[in-house]
């Protein structure tokens, strides 16, 4: 059963009190290290960066609305390379649905902290996400406004059905699933932040007790609490699966068009970025791309077609593929049109733990 606790906000500064928990955490579990985003110099946004002091605390900063990669390889790089050390990792929701995948897949090599052996498996911390910019609409807000003034709204949302004051990205706008899904545990905001409180959230009774959480909150949260902030997730989910289910409907329509699809793809140089970028991406496009020889394989193209299936059902929709791409593909409406049609084909969620691999026996 989960246990939900409480920070309170003090000053109306929710991102200092999100350092302060981590540091008095950090100190008294004993962490190593910690994965998380990281401001970065001259106001570039934030990127994941492994903190190996307290002193760097001061520069986390999970709330601004930029992600430029997807994190959830850097957790098994993080604890492969040091083993007999503790760490902690703070992920958005579609990098710990790409972590889990990975694990499903065998691709990394740390077991779940859940496991039980917590020394030698990264505690995975979640945060609630609002949706994130893309570079080029993060460096505009910023010629208006500063960085708190960003991730201040990025935080408030979630307490009326207005839009957030800038335009999140496509991947973003579509991704019905903004709470962590299998993390230890949920730093939880959303129409909480608001209320002058933030939510600490444990995967169950043991880990909670495990993280001596209660020794670094300000007591239980109350029911009312915690269901604010479910009845705001799931009015930000619906919300965003209308928009994904329209968006879709449309994608759908244009693949009637073969020039439509041509026109798409006329500029990319296939560079591979996107792929490269992906954190569940292991190959499967190699044959196609005329990286593997062909007769290695007896049905070469049914082997790819079914790679490139199982590979888009574990997507996580992160969106990084489109983000990363500098000639302008629009990845990202072609990877969740396919990729939903194959998850709805195949029942099947990715991120959730508690689902095996459809295919698996």
């Amino acid at each position: 059963m989960k246990v939900s606790r409480i920070l309170r906000i003090h000053h109306e500064d929710a991102l200092q009190e999100l350092r302060r928990f981590l540091s008095a955490w950090w100190q008294r579990i004993e962490l190593d290290g910690l994965l998380a985003p990281v401001e970065l110099p001259d106001h570039a946004g934030t990127a994941p960066q492994v903190i190996n002091c307290l002193e760097d605390l001061k520069f986390v900063n999970p709330f601004l609305p930029m992600m430029q990669t997807n994190s959830a390889p850097m957790v098994d790089a993080m604890t492969r390379d040091h083993p007999d050390r503790r760490f902690a990792a703070m992920l958005r929701p579609c990098e710990i649905r790409a972590l889990v995948e990975l694990r499903k897949r065998n691709r990394v090599h740390t077991p779940a902290s859940a496991a039980g052996n917590h020394q030698n498996s990264p505690v995975l911390i979640g945060v609630d996400c609002s949706g994130t910019c893309t570079a080029a609409e993060y460096a505009r807000q910023l010629e208006q406004c500063c960085e708190s003034v960003l991730s201040r709204a990025a935080l408030l949302y979630g307490c009326h059905d207005d839009d957030l004051p800038y335009p999140v990205r496509m991947a973003c706008q579509m991704c019905d699933m903004p709470t962590p899904l299998g993390a230890d545990v949920v730093i939880g905001s959303l129409d909480i932040a608001p209320q002058g409180h933030l939510l600490v959230i444990s995967s169950n009774e043991k880990m909670d007790a495990d993280l001596k959480l209660a020794e670094v909150t300000d007591g239980l949260a109350s029911e009312a609490e915690v269901r604010t902030r479910e009845i705001a997730a799931a009015r930000l989910s619906e919300k965003r699966l209308s928009l994904r289910s329209e968006l879709i409907n449309k994608r759908t329509w244009q693949a009637e068009d073969l020039n439509s699809i041509m026109a798409m793809f006329a500029r990319c140089t296939l560079c591979a970025d996107c792929l490269d970028e992906c954190p569940l991406y292991d190959g499967e496009l190699s044959g196609m791309l005329g990286v593997k020889e062909s007769h290695q394989r007896t049905n070469p193209l049914l082997t790819e077609l079914v790679g490139v299936s199982r590979w888009l059902a574990s997507c996580s929709g992160c969106g990084m593929c489109q983000e990363i791409c500098e000639h302008g593909v629009s990845l990202t409406p072609i990877i969740v049109t396919l990729s939903h049609r194959i998850q709805q084909e195949l029942n099947y969620k990715p991120g959730d733990p508690d689902q095996r691999l459809p295919w698996t026996i």
